[in-house]
């Protein structure tokens, strides 16, 4: 055992190796939880540090190689995509995927699609109507908020949102947008693999007419539930 003194140390025991192991797997099989296997004193932790040279190498090697091949002219923004979305973007009431009756959100039913008002003028939309979403992903369909405090270009979704929901009456309602239907696997942090939800680049078009009498239809089902 290579730390035998710290796992001493958090078992309470001077019972050495190899009992001591026999000692950690009996304490592993009789905590309800998780528990400490290793307590290290102050001037012990620089021994975990397993470089030659003692110290600790903070640059990791696929990082640097990514950066040094970013080329900025094939980061410009696509003009069919000129909005940016965050998509996720957290608020009073929502919440991770996690199942919730509609009546829980005080405020926001409708997970609505936040967006500067010069930006809903240049679009020809208007504050409380809707709005379409599009990436080359998919295309959803929001509610629009106006919101001063957005920059211009930048638009923002909630995230937990787009659930399905039982309306007491046999049927389901949809809780609001599914950001997973215009969010891309493939557009994503090439060292963790994370898709870019807090940068997605959308097109935005206001939506009239039957679509628009649909989505207003929907989300009166909404608040239906909610109120009941």
């Amino acid at each position: 055992m290579v730390h035998t003194v710290a796992v001493q140390r958090a078992l309470e025991t001077t019972v050495a190796p190899p009992l001591l192991g026999d000692v950690l797997f009996e304490k592993m099989l009789t905590s309800r939880s998780g528990f400490v296997f290793t307590a290290h004193e102050y001037d012990e932790i620089f021994q975990l540090v397993k470089h030659p040279d003692g110290k600790i190498h903070l640059a990791v090697p696929e990082m640097l190689d990514w950066l040094s091949r970013l080329d900025p002219a094939a980061e410009e923004p696509d003009p069919a995509y000129p909005f940016t979305l965050v998509a996720g973007q957290r608020r009073m009431h929502n919440a991770n995927q996690i199942f919730r009756t509609p009546a829980w959100r005080k405020t926001d039913p409708d997970g609505a699609l936040r967006i500067h008002p010069d930006d809903i003028a240049a679009l020809g939309g208007h504050d409380g109507g809707w709005m379409a979403v599009a990436t080359r992903t998919g295309r959803i369909v929001c509610r629009v908020e106006s919101d001063p405090s957005m920059r211009r270009g930048l638009v923002a979704l909630p995230h937990g949102y787009g659930q399905s929901y039982p309306d007491g009456a046999g049927g389901r309602i949809i809780d609001g947008p599914r950001l997973n239907l215009i969010t891309a696997h493939d557009d994503r942090d090439p060292i963790a693999a994370t898709p870019y939800h807090k940068n997605v680049a959308v097109h935005l078009a206001p939506v009239v007419g039957p679509e628009a009498e649909a989505a207003e239809a929907a989300s009166a089902r909404v608040r239906a539930v909610a109120a009941a």
